[in-house]
């Protein structure tokens, strides 16, 4: 009889030790997979102002723990980034940063100027007497370019001056109106007649 009851002792005690081992084994901390790497979709971008790109940011390996990814650009002024959504905001140039589990990469974003392609006046000459003005239009293309500021000169202020495309008639002889946005130029003659020539209007000469 004590010998069956030791046995059933040691059965238990066993069990017991089995159970023990089991739960403590369940109850193990997950292992933590910590990043290896990141990349991104592309190293360098060149964009217009106003214009969106994603960038896509891989995470390694595909079984990492935490794969949060997290955007930072270097100058907000130049591209803004949201969730990988790049926008470029004015000309220069900045480096947008991807980062998860303390790995990196980066992308060199350039913004790049919309240049002038053309410029044109409406009216390619015009007649005037002295002390008359007239405005001229000049108009730039295209409509998204980045420095669409005109410059306007004449080859002699004493026959007409010009000021923000107002042209003023100032004594009798002739005047080339030049307009000029990035490098592209439209000109205008102005002929300055004498007061007691009957006027004869604007015209556009071929």
């Amino acid at each position: 009889m004590l010998s069956r009851t030791l046995h059933l002792s040691r059965f238990w005690i066993r069990c017991s030790i089995l159970i023990i081992l089991s739960l403590f084994a369940c109850s193990k901390t997950p292992e933590i997979i910590s990043v290896s790497s990141i990349s991104m979709s592309t190293s360098s971008l060149s964009m217009k102002m106003g214009e969106t790109y994603t960038l896509t940011a891989t995470v390694k390996p595909d079984n990492a723990s935490d794969k949060t990814v997290t955007w930072k650009t270097s100058d907000a002024s130049v591209v803004t980034v949201s969730n990988g959504v790049v926008r470029a905001v004015k000309v220069g140039t900045a480096n947008i940063t991807a980062t998860s589990g303390g790995k990196s990469a980066t992308c060199s974003v350039t913004v790049e100027a919309t240049p002038v392609t053309s410029l044109t006046l409406d009216k390619t000459s015009a007649s005037l007497k002295v002390g008359e003005t007239f405005t001229l239009k000049a108009t730039v293309k295209p409509d998204d370019a980045t420095d669409k500021t005109v410059t306007w000169e004449t080859s002699d202020a004493s026959v007409a001056t010009v000021s923000n495309g107002v042209v003023k008639a100032v004594k009798i002889g002739s005047a080339t109106i030049t307009a000029t946005a990035g490098g592209k130029s439209a000109t205008c003659t102005v002929v300055v007649e004498d007061n007691s020539i009957e006027s004869v209007g604007f015209e556009n000469w071929d």
